[in-house]
């Protein structure tokens, strides 16, 4: 069964993953938010990006656990570098799931629900839809370079690419005012958003975890 979670909580529970990762006391709470992160992907369908998540996540543990078997100078390095990234993986594990499954026009919908200001809209907005181009883009100039048999270099890269960005950042920028986003009046969706049950209970479980983790951590993991 595929679930449909609203943009909104999806915004909420990457807020609250952030609070748990920076202030678990252990990696107990870690796991377990790693843990109910795999199951809401898993509900909503993002198979491709749980399995990645997950082994890359299992990746770095064993590094680290190789990492303290030993005690030198590179060791600590690589444990300190990995640790960062640790710190970040939940969020990033999520934020994937998050853009797959969720349409710009969804998110820009559900920020002006939650009466963002528009000066955040906006750059949010045309950020989202530059990144996805601005691959495309990168593609095709490969793409082209192989066809006259061109091998990689950075001037012959990222000089035409840098030319097609910024004509990307004009275009997009043209596109969002052509259909209305500095608009002053209320912005209609195609699609309507509308809070349910189920939305509800997700965010309630992520609260209740983050809460317990600013108290300290869950006392079960410690019984």
């Amino acid at each position: 069964m595929k679930i449909m979670l609203d943009p909104r909580v999806k915004l909420l529970i990457l807020v609250l993953i952030n609070v748990v990762v920076f202030v678990s006391p252990d990696l107990h709470t870690e796991w377990l938010c790693m843990g109910m992160i795999a199951v809401v992907l898993a509900l909503t369908g993002c198979w491709r990006q749980l399995l990645r998540g997950l082994l890359v996540y299992a990746v770095m543990m064993g590094v680290l656990y190789l990492c303290g078997l030993s005690a030198n100078f590179l060791t600590a390095f690589v444990s300190m570098t990995l640790i960062c990234f640790r710190k970040i993986m939940p969020t990033v594990f999520f934020a994937s799931g998050l853009m797959a499954t969720t349409t710009v026009g969804d998110l820009v919908s559900a920020m002006q629900k939650l009466r963002i200001p528009k000066v955040v809209v906006i750059p949010f907005t045309v950020t989202l839809r530059f990144f996805p181009t601005a691959r495309e883009e990168f593609a095709a100039i490969r793409d082209a370079a192989r066809l006259r048999g061109l091998r990689f270099s950075m001037e012959r890269t990222l000089v035409p690419m840098m030319l097609r960005c910024a004509s990307i950042a004009e275009e997009l920028s043209a596109a969002s005012v052509t259909r209305g986003i500095e608009s002053a009046g209320k912005r209609t969706s195609m699609r309507e958003l509308r809070l349910h049950t189920l939305d509800f209970g997700v965010a309630a479980v992520f609260t209740v975890l983050a809460a317990f983790s600013v108290m300290g951590g869950i006392p079960i993991l410690y019984d």
